[in-house]
């Protein structure tokens, strides 16, 4: 049996939700009962963009373990490394998930700006150091 793909007005699924919450049980139930790790809200978010800027390093590994898009786009062009290194708490444990499954620090949204070109824009932080090397 699948879970719910019941949709809010933001086109949000259970998925979704759970992820933005840092709910790890709820995530794992979820794909365990063949949630789509993929399925797009209206922006475009996936529920990786939103374990990443809830920086829920834990939901981001279940998603990515699942077969979640590492490089997904939004509506801006943004991945959910650009989500992260946005909203960049001081803790790595999202960043380098996410590097970890091949998410491209270089890759640009729609406005030209990478994860690596935020992260140095973002001077009150180490966020940058997190970020692999160059290409």
């Amino acid at each position: 049996m699948t879970p719910s793909q019941h949709r809010d007005r933001m086109g949000r699924t259970e998925l979704h939700d759970a992820a933005a919450a840092g709910d790890v049980a709820t995530v794992r139930s979820l794909v365990a009962q063949g949630a789509d790790v993929d399925t797009a809200d209206k922006a475009g978010w996936t529920a990786l963009h939103f374990a990443a800027q809830a920086q829920a390093a834990a939901v981001a590994a279940e998603l990515l373990t699942a077969g979640a898009t590492a490089d997904s786009t939004d509506e801006h062009g943004n991945t959910p490394l650009w989500r992260a290194v946005f909203c960049y708490r001081g803790d790595p444990a999202t960043l380098n998930r996410l590097a970890a499954a091949g998410a491209d620090p270089d890759r640009v949204n729609a406005h030209g700006v990478s994860p690596r070109a935020l992260a140095a824009r973002i001077a009150n932080t180490d966020v940058a150091q997190h970020l692999p090397p160059g290409h």
